[in-house]
C-alpha cells in the first residue's frame, strides 16, 4: 500500500497524494468546477482528470521532476528554470513560479523573455508573503518553517 501525503488541508479544502493521484476535497464545488475550467484552457500541460464525484477531484500527477521544494536547494538546471518560464509565459504566472526559490528568477526570465520588472517580482513576493502569513497561522500552518513566508520576506532584505 502506497502512503498518503496530506499535501493541504484546511478548513475550505484537503489536497491529498496517494502515489500517481492527487485527491482534491472541496466542500465549495464552484472553486473546483473553475480549476477544471481552467486546466482545460491552459496552453501548458495540466493534470489528467481521473474522475469527479463531488466533493472530491481525482488528477494524476504529471509526469517529470519538481523543479524544487520549499526550504530545499533546487537540483534543477538554469535550463529548466527557463523553461519554466516560457511555460509562464504562456500563462503569465512568474512572481508565484519563483516565490520559494527566488535564485532561478534569473533563469525563469530566460525563458520568459523581455518586458519583466524584476522590482515589481520582487514587491509581490514580500506582499504574497505578509498576506499569507496570518492566513496560515490561523489555519494551522507555520509561515516560518524553512523555505517559505519569513524566508521569502527575509531573502528581500
Amino acid at each position: 500500500m502506497e502512503e498518503v501525503e496530506v499535501v493541504v488541508a484546511h478548513n475550505e479544502r484537503a489536497t491529498l497524494r496517494v502515489g500517481d493521484v492527487f485527491l482534491k476535497i472541496d466542500a465549495d464545488q464552484t472553486r473546483t468546477d473553475v480549476e477544471v475550467e481552467a486546466m482545460a484552457m491552459a496552453p501548458v500541460p495540466t493534470p489528467e482528470v481521473l474522475w469527479r464525484k463531488p466533493p472530491v477531484l481525482a488528477l494524476a500527477a504529471l509526469p517529470g521532476t519538481a523543479l524544487g521544494r520549499l526550504g530545499e536547494p533546487s537540483a534543477a538546471s538554469p535550463a529548466a528554470w527557463a523553461a519554466a518560464g516560457a511555460a509562464a509565459a504562456m500563462l503569465h504566472d512568474l512572481a508565484s513560479l519563483t516565490l520559494g526559490h527566488p535564485e532561478h528568477l534569473g533563469d525563469v526570465v530566460a525563458g520568459y523573455g523581455t518586458g519583466v520588472d524584476l522590482d515589481v517580482i520582487r514587491a509581490w513576493w514580500s506582499l504574497r508573503s505578509l498576506r499569507a502569513a496570518r492566513w496560515l497561522i490561523e489555519h494551522g500552518f507555520d509561515p516560518s518553517s524553512p523555505g517559505c513566508e519569513v524566508d521569502v520576506l527575509r531573502s528581500q532584505l
